[in-house]
């Protein structure tokens, strides 16, 4: 089980026969960096259910996002961490625009859409309505918007700053080496189909291996 956490850890829950060695070595990292981030642990004494704090190994893919033309001054990563049964995703963007409520019959801009598109095409194209050669959502399982594998959580911007992390078991980081990245310029909604209402794409970037 994994809950939200700063970027260089994830919270691992400890199931039955786990050790911190064995711990260390299916994850590919060090023992002494584990004990490190969980100070006061007793190493030999880890109780099943019990929370512990584990590093991040390197990730297994990173898109760097860059803004198109309706915000150019974004710019980022994500980054897809291979952690047991799943993925663990962490963003750091900048340069996201101003909120705005909705007025005028117009949707806020932000927090924003952030979704995997099937395509790992960045190209602009249209300039009033850029990173349309991205496709739709990737959805391999066919279902509804707020369940595609590749809906994300929105960015909330901190004075034009979002950082997070969280775990999808969507997917695997080899899976969508290859796919791209958009940020909206609006909220998704997770319900309106076939793409949450989230409006025009501000960013892009393609999913590459690490």
């Amino acid at each position: 089980m994994f809950a939200n956490n700063h970027s260089g850890t994830f919270k691992y829950q400890v199931n039955s026969g786990d050790t911190l060695y064995n711990l260390a070595q299916k994850h590919g990292i060090s023992l002494e960096y584990i004990l490190a981030v969980n100070p006061g642990i007793n190493a030999n004494k880890l109780k099943v259910g019990q929370t512990i704090n584990m590093p991040l190994s390197t990730p297994v893919a990173v898109a760097n996002i860059y803004g198109g033309p309706l915000r150019p001054q974004i710019a980022g990563t994500v980054s897809l961490y291979d952690v047991p049964n799943g993925t663990w995703v962490c963003a750091d963007i900048s340069g996201l625009p101003p909120y705005q409520p909705a007025a005028g019959g117009e949707n806020p801009i932000g927090p924003h859409g952030f979704h995997i598109h099937m395509f790992g095409n960045c190209q602009i194209g249209d300039p009033a309505d850029p990173f349309q050669a991205a496709g739709g959502h990737w959805n391999p399982s066919n279902q509804p918007h707020g369940n595609h594998a590749g809906d994300f959580p929105v960015l909330f911007s901190n004075q034009g700053r979002a950082n997070m992390c969280f775990f999808t078991v969507a997917f695997k980081p080899e899976q969508v080496i290859g796919k791209a990245i958009i940020i909206h310029q609006n909220p998704d909604d997770y319900r309106t189909q076939p793409a949450g209402d989230a409006g025009k794409r501000l960013a892009c970037g393609i999913i590459q291996r690490a």
